[in-house]
């Protein structure tokens, strides 16, 4: 018998008051028409559930926002639909979109792969022909298709989460079968009901939450959670690091390299103690921006995150140089204008020079680096 989704509200409110096994409860009574909508956009399980987890995160975070407990589910709706669409048009910018197409590599990612799953895999025409009539079907009937296998064949289920009469879905459920032959249909049924997610989700969607949240998952919880820690914000943090690390190291190189020229010519004790606290903070400027740039692949808006960071970094560098530095020198500028006019002049010319070809270099390698950073994330 079908039956409507449950009453979300009260869910809803102690979740926006931290209760994270409210949460939870949510997330396993709403990851099916998540990840379903994700599917039915993006068209590749995988990252399907990688969109399921990235919403649920910003669910999390946005949670207290959100002033109508009964507008959840349409704000988590558009909400997936939005992270769905962003991360389509990444794959499709980078030439690397998983398209409905039958070669190995997509037929692998239609079926489930668990190690039990090879017992139920059909034969690879027919597989074929399966992703490519799912692929004929619109967004909005698929949708639909996907959801009814995963909610228990429930029209009630259906419309209620997708917020449609349930002539609706029945409507469009008839469209799939007039488009789909029979076999086919209970192909993608097995399929569908294959790769819903379940407690392991749920379980790693609440390991991620932040640490200052209330703790109130079951401990059975947490260890899921454990074991599917990479396709976590931890693994996006791990990923990102490579870069970031050896980009860090080249900064820091780069500024010890140019602090030993400071500190040779430097005349007394008191420039010496002053270039050495700037080499300290320009070294924690260069790795505190390297931090964050791995880190922001984890926000909702990654590339907005890591375009803020490359600027505060750049304006923290003109602080640094423009203003504080000059200060720290200006006694021994003064003098050695004093001693040679002549060659000081010409010294400071030359450093001008370096210093335009520096900043040019760097800030034009640095965006080109952001924006190759941004088309490959």
């Amino acid at each position: 018998m079908d039956a409507p989704v449950p009453n979300l509200e009260a869910m809803v409110a102690a979740a926006a008051a931290g209760d994270q096994s409210a949460f939870g409860a949510l997330v396993s009574q709403t990851s099916g028409v998540v990840s379903s909508i994700a599917l039915a956009i993006v068209r590749d399980i995988d990252v399907s559930r990688d969109v399921a987890q990235d919403v649920f995160l910003a669910a999390w975070r946005d949670l207290r926002k959100l002033r109508n407990p009964a507008s959840f589910l349409p704000w988590l709706r558009q909400m997936t639909r939005n992270r769905a669409h962003h991360v389509l048009r990444s794959r499709v910018r980078t030439s690397r979109r998983v398209q409905f197409g039958a070669d190995e590599e997509l037929l692998a990612a239609v079926t489930d792969g668990r190690p039990d799953a090879s017992a139920r895999l059909i034969a690879a025409e027919d597989r074929a022909a399966l992703v490519e009539a799912l692929a004929a079907l619109p967004d909005e009937t698929r949708e639909v298709v996907t959801l009814y296998y995963r909610e228990g064949q429930s029209t009630a289920q259906v419309a209620s989460l997708l917020d449609l009469d349930e002539a609706a879905v029945r409507k469009r459920l008839s469209r799939a079968r007039a488009t789909l032959r029979a076999r086919l249909l209970q192909q993608a049924a097995a399929t569908m009901e294959e790769t819903k997610l379940g407690g392991a989700f749920t379980a790693a969607i609440l390991g991620a939450l932040p640490l200052s949240a209330k703790t109130a998952a079951p401990a059975a919880a947490a260890a899921a959670a454990n074991s599917a820690w990479k396709t976590g914000a931890v693994a996006k943090i791990v990923a990102a690091s490579g870069g970031a690390l050896l980009g860090a190291a080249g900064g820091v190189a780069g500024v010890l390299f140019g602090s030993r020229k400071l500190l040779r010519d430097a005349r007394d004790d008191e420039e010496r103690r002053g270039l050495r606290r700037f080499t300290v903070v320009s070294v924690l400027a260069v790795i505190v921006c390297a931090v964050m740039f791995p880190v922001s692949s984890t926000f909702t808006n990654p590339d907005l995150a890591a375009t803020i960071n490359f600027a505060a970094f750049i304006a923290a560098l003109a602080i640094l140089h423009g203003a504080w530095l000059p200060r720290i020198v200006a006694r021994r500028l003064a003098a050695e204008m004093r001693e040679d006019p002549v060659r000081a002049t010409a010294r400071r010319r030359a450093e001008r020079r370096a210093s335009i070809l520096g900043w040019t270099l760097g800030f034009t390698l640095g965006t080109l680096g952001l924006v190759l950073g941004i088309l490959l994330s």
